[in-house]
Protein backbone atom coordinates (compact mmCIF):
# COMPACT_ATOMS: atom_id res chain seq x y z
CA UNK A 1 0.00 0.00 0.00
CA UNK A 2 1.46 2.84 -1.48
CA UNK A 3 1.15 6.67 0.60
CA UNK A 4 -1.35 7.80 -1.70
CA UNK A 5 -3.87 4.69 -0.87
CA UNK A 6 -3.90 5.39 2.63
CA UNK A 7 -4.22 9.82 2.13
CA UNK A 8 -7.07 8.57 -0.38
CA UNK A 9 -8.10 5.90 2.74
CA UNK A 10 -7.83 8.00 5.55
CA UNK A 11 -9.91 11.21 3.45
CA UNK A 12 -12.94 8.69 2.85
CA UNK A 13 -13.03 7.53 6.60
CA UNK A 14 -13.11 11.59 7.15
CA UNK A 15 -15.99 11.95 4.90
CA UNK A 16 -17.26 9.49 5.58
CA UNK A 17 -17.37 10.65 10.14
CA UNK A 18 -18.63 13.42 8.39
CA UNK A 19 -22.02 12.49 7.10
CA UNK A 20 -22.58 10.37 9.77
CA UNK A 21 -21.85 13.37 12.31
CA UNK A 22 -24.35 15.41 9.59
CA UNK A 23 -27.08 12.91 9.26
CA UNK A 24 -27.20 12.94 13.51
CA UNK A 25 -27.54 16.14 13.69
CA UNK A 26 -30.29 16.50 11.28
CA UNK A 27 -31.73 14.12 13.27
CA UNK A 28 -31.16 15.48 16.63
CA UNK A 29 -32.70 18.05 18.87
CA UNK A 30 -31.26 21.43 18.81
CA UNK A 31 -30.14 20.43 22.92
CA UNK A 32 -28.90 17.17 21.72
CA UNK A 33 -26.83 18.56 19.27
CA UNK A 34 -25.57 20.96 21.64
CA UNK A 35 -24.78 18.43 24.20
CA UNK A 36 -22.98 16.69 21.29
CA UNK A 37 -20.38 19.87 20.75
CA UNK A 38 -20.07 20.56 24.19
CA UNK A 39 -18.48 16.94 25.14
CA UNK A 40 -16.66 16.60 21.40
CA UNK A 41 -13.37 17.45 21.18
CA UNK A 42 -10.84 17.91 17.58
CA UNK A 43 -11.95 17.10 14.26
CA UNK A 44 -15.41 15.60 15.46
CA UNK A 45 -16.01 18.75 17.40
CA UNK A 46 -14.82 20.65 13.84
CA UNK A 47 -17.41 18.02 11.80
CA UNK A 48 -20.06 18.73 14.38
CA UNK A 49 -19.58 22.59 13.78
CA UNK A 50 -19.46 22.37 10.32
CA UNK A 51 -22.78 20.43 10.37
CA UNK A 52 -24.90 22.75 12.38
CA UNK A 53 -23.58 25.65 9.93
CA UNK A 54 -24.92 23.59 7.28
CA UNK A 55 -28.48 23.13 8.69
CA UNK A 56 -27.72 26.97 9.65
CA UNK A 57 -27.54 27.71 6.24
CA UNK A 58 -30.28 25.02 5.21
CA UNK A 59 -32.89 27.35 7.79
CA UNK A 60 -33.37 25.54 10.35
CA UNK A 61 -34.29 28.13 13.30
CA UNK A 62 -34.18 26.17 15.86
CA UNK A 63 -30.15 24.75 15.68
CA UNK A 64 -29.69 29.06 14.92
CA UNK A 65 -31.26 29.75 18.36
CA UNK A 66 -28.64 27.13 20.10
CA UNK A 67 -25.43 27.80 17.97
CA UNK A 68 -26.18 31.64 17.24
CA UNK A 69 -22.22 32.24 17.68
CA UNK A 70 -22.27 29.82 14.67
CA UNK A 71 -24.75 31.34 12.69
CA UNK A 72 -22.32 34.79 12.52
CA UNK A 73 -19.54 32.72 11.72
CA UNK A 74 -20.91 31.54 8.59
CA UNK A 75 -22.58 35.48 7.64
CA UNK A 76 -18.84 36.58 8.20
CA UNK A 77 -17.13 33.72 6.03
CA UNK A 78 -19.34 34.49 3.11
CA UNK A 79 -17.96 37.75 2.97
CA UNK A 80 -14.52 36.50 2.78
CA UNK A 81 -15.30 34.14 0.32
CA UNK A 82 -14.01 35.18 -3.67
CA UNK A 83 -16.80 35.73 -6.22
Amino acid sequence: MCQCDFQRDAQSDDDQAYKDIEEQIGRSTPEQAWAMYYVSTGMVREHITRAVMEHIGRGNRALLLEFPELARIEETSRFLLPL
